[in-house]
């Protein structure tokens, strides 16, 4: 293995069954697991007998431990419906072959636009992300890149004939555009899978032939745009030859996945994790870990990240790049391609917060691996924003059709980012939640989300300074504007005892694991500190 970057210090005692080397020296305890105190001094005469040591449980006792915990593990993902059925599968495969053959014939039909002998132009469609990497789930979307000719632009070919192609299929759904992004694309149903369409422009008439990423001849020549779109397939090459052991990879990757989702952790827009950011950090696992089970590389991921010290980016190639928090970067991540480049991230420092106090607390929960009593339900309990927080942000957003608040939806949460900073500025940190819910008092369609907010002082919210400021930036262009016509955007500050009924969850966590003593929350020192 190529030489590392330097790694923040591991827990004092490494599980035997990942067979790695030795541990480097131990961190700090964490306060709430601190060894006891010295017993009180005895009366003169007596002496102290020797402090007992504790009896260590034999190497099978864990070997054992840990086959329990990697089966039911798998049985877990299963039982939560977190792997597709064959069905699912062949149903996802059928999609990528339609849009194959939309877009070849979409190539043919541009072709014949600009006057280019249609057997010259060809284009293709490749996939990339979960799907591509086998980590997906029954309800993930496919995240496809169009690999299209030199003649096919993105402004009138991709996002009006294309669009216009797609649309007339009966197929095909919601379909909405993002053109503005920094990676433009199309967000539609097909079939009933959520497809994320991305467009590359090649500099050649026959794309298919000419499709390889790597290549240093084509890739010179790429706009902006069509570099990032074209990342996602590069990235997901590296990964997939980097990674040891690709059924333990997609295992890992399925759990975390599943992790943050249930905690509030897997939305890019609301400055939280992209897939992308998970599959690096579990093919860094899987790298150091190489024969570790299943449970052991959960449990090694969340010992690892618990305690990195952030200003050291976490890489598959090893390269020791520095990336001060000056930089912007909270959480540096390397994508595994040439020349290397930082993940994109919409991280602040409140989301950033949570994710370390999230890491912190399956650290707790995952290091003993003697416990009798313990249960994946607990790492998998769905975050309790109800209980969690007093207030919350209310964002209503309402549209007088279902395919204009579908619109409507997409263009606001893409300037979530902004709106989240802005609440930093005013000195409230937020935890966005991106769960959807619904008014039913509304006769509108409409969508409703909260955010739990975190007052850093006394400061006061004004929701109406609030909205104004953020709905300049929303309209700041023609594309907003237009999408503003006939759609509202409501901003308002609720008690916990104002949200919907859906938002409560029963947590077996919070009734039954306080007696634990499972403090989880991160120092604000502690990353400098370790390491």
């Amino acid at each position: 293995m190529a030489a590392y970057c330097p790694l923040p210090a591991m827990a004092p005692e490494l599980p035997v069954w990942t067979h790695a080397a030795p541990a480097p020296p131990e961190p700090e305890p964490l306060p709430l697991f601190m060894y006891p105190p010295p017993p009180p001094p005895l009366p003169a005469g007596r002496r102290l007998l020797p402090w007992p040591v504790p009896h260590r449980p034999p190497p099978d006792f864990f070997f054992e431990m840990d086959y329990r915990r990697t089966h039911s593990l798998v049985q877990f993902l299963a039982d939560e419906g977190a792997i597709p059925t064959p069905e699912e599968e062949e149903t996802r495969e059928q999609v990528i072959r339609e849009l194959k053959k939309i877009v070849t014939d979409w190539a043919k039909a541009v072709a014949c636009e600009e006057r280019v002998p249609p057997r010259r132009v060809t284009a293709t469609v490749l996939t990339y992300g979960s799907y591509t990497l086998g980590a997906h789930g029954p309800e993930s979307d496919i995240d496809a890149l169009c690999v299209g000719p030199c003649i096919a632009n993105l402004p009138h070919h991709f996002f009006a004939v294309l669009r216009q192609i797609l649309k007339c299929r009966p197929e095909v759904s919601g379909l909405q555009t993002v053109e503005n992004a920094k990676v433009p694309l199309m967000r539609f149903r097909f079939s009933g899978i959520s497809v994320d369409l991305t467009y590359a422009q090649l500099p050649v008439l026959d794309a298919v032939q000419a499709i390889n990423t790597s290549s240093p001849q084509y890739l010179r020549k790429l706009d902006s745009r069509s570099w990032k779109s074209l990342s996602g397939v590069r990235v997901n090459e590296q990964i997939v030859q980097l990674v040891p052991d690709q059924e333990k990879f997609q295992v890992l990757l399925r759990c975390i996945k599943l992790w943050a989702r249930r905690r509030g952790l897997h939305c890019h827009l609301l400055g939280f994790f992209a897939g992308i950011h998970l599959a690096i950090l579990a093919a860094y696992v899987c790298q150091r870990f190489p024969n570790a089970t299943a449970n052991g590389l959960f449990t090694m991921f969340f010992e690892i990240f618990a305690h990195w010290p952030w200003h050291i980016p976490v890489d598959l190639h090893g390269q020791q790049t520095n990336c001060t928090r000056s930089d912007g970067c909270l959480m540096p991540i390397v994508m595994p391609c040439s020349p290397p480049e930082l993940c994109a991230s919409n991280m602040t420092e409140g989301t950033f917060r949570k994710i370390r106090e999230e890491l912190m607390r399956g650290y707790v929960l995952t290091k003993d691996l003697g416990s009798h009593d313990f249960e994946w339900a607990w790492i998998f309990e769905p975050f309790p924003y109800s209980t969690t927080y007093e207030q919350f942000l209310r964002i209503a957003l309402c549209a007088p059709t279902s395919e204009e608040l579908h619109d409507w939806t997409g263009w606001v949460k893409s300037r979530f980012p902004y709106l989240i900073l802005k609440l930093e500025d005013n000195g409230i940190e937020c935890d966005p939640n991106s769960s959807q819910e619904v008014d039913h008092t509304v006769i509108k369609p409409n969508i409703v989300y909260h955010w739990g907010l975190i007052p850093q002082s006394d400061t006061l919210l004004d929701s109406s300074s609030l909205k104004e400021d953020f709905m300049k930036y929303v309209i700041n262009d023609v594309y907003g504007k237009v999408k503003c016509t006939n759609s509202e955007l409501t901003l308002s500050i609720v008690g916990a005892s104002e949200l919907p009924k859906s938002m409560y969850n029963d947590s077996f966590y919070s009734r039954h694991l306080h007696q634990y003593g499972v403090g989880y929350q991160a120092a604000d020192d502690c990353w400098s500190t370790i390491g």
